[in-house]
C-alpha cells in the first residue's frame, strides 16, 4: 500500500507540473485540495462564494488599515503604504520609482504622492538612474531607517494580533491561496 501511495503522489506531482508554472509546495497543496475537494454546488452558489471571497478580502484590508492606523498616525508616515515602501527599500539598495509603485499594485499618481511625502519627510532620497536617464531611483535615508526601526516592532505586533486566531497550517494555506489569486 505504501509504494502504491508513493506512485500515486508522483503521478499527482507530474500532473501538477504539466499545468502549473509554479513549483512551490504551497501551490501544490492548494491545487491538490482543489482536485480532491471540488464543490458539487451549482454555478449560482459559486458566484455567491466568489463575491463573498472578494468582499471578505476587502474587509480584511480595511481591518488591517484600521488596526495599524494608530501606530502609523504617531509616526512621520501617513499611510500603511508608506510603511510598506520603507520595508521594501530596506530589503534592497534602491528601486526605480515605478518599480516600487508597481510592486504595491498602486496607480502611478497615488504611488508618486506617497513617494513625494516620503521625500518631503526626509525618509527617502531620489537620484537619477544610471541605466535609464528618464527614470529616477529612490533609496532610504538614515532617517528612514531609524523611523522603520522604531515602527517595525509596533506594526509587527498589530499584524501578529491580527492573525493570532489562525494556526500555522491555516496561515500557510491562506498565504498560498492569496499568492495564487495575486498571480492570476
Amino acid at each position: 500500500m505504501k509504494a502504491e501511495l508513493l506512485h500515486n503522489l508522483i503521478d499527482l506531482v507530474e500532473e501538477f507540473n504539466k499545468n502549473n508554472a509554479s513549483g512551490t509546495m504551497e501551490d501544490f497543496v492548494v491545487w491538490l485540495s482543489g482536485k480532491y475537494f471540488k464543490s458539487e454546488e451549482s454555478e449560482e452558489h459559486q458566484e455567491q462564494l466568489d463575491l463573498m471571497l472578494a468582499f471578505q478580502i476587502s474587509m480584511l484590508n480595511k481591518l488591517i488599515k484600521r488596526q495599524t492606523k494608530e501606530v502609523i498616525s504617531e509616526s512621520s508616515l501617513s499611510s500603511l503604504d508608506g510603511y510598506s515602501f520603507l520595508l521594501h527599500l530596506d530589503q534592497a539598495d534602491s528601486f526605480r520609482k515605478m518599480e516600487l509603485i508597481e510592486m504595491h499594485n498602486l496607480e502611478a499618481p497615488t504611488g508618486i504622492e506617497i513617494i513625494k511625502r516620503l521625500l518631503s519627510k526626509g525618509l527617502i532620497q531620489e537620484y537619477n538612474d544610471s541605466e535609464d536617464k528618464r527614470a529616477k531611483r529612490v533609496k532610504m535615508t538614515d532617517a528612514g531607517k531609524a523611523e522603520l526601526e522604531r515602527l517595525k516592532p509596533l506594526v509587527d505586533a498589530k499584524f501578529k494580533s491580527f492573525a493570532q486566531a489562525l494556526p500555522l497550517n491555516d496561515k500557510l494555506s491562506l498565504v498560498a491561496a492569496m499568492n495564487k489569486l495575486i498571480r492570476s
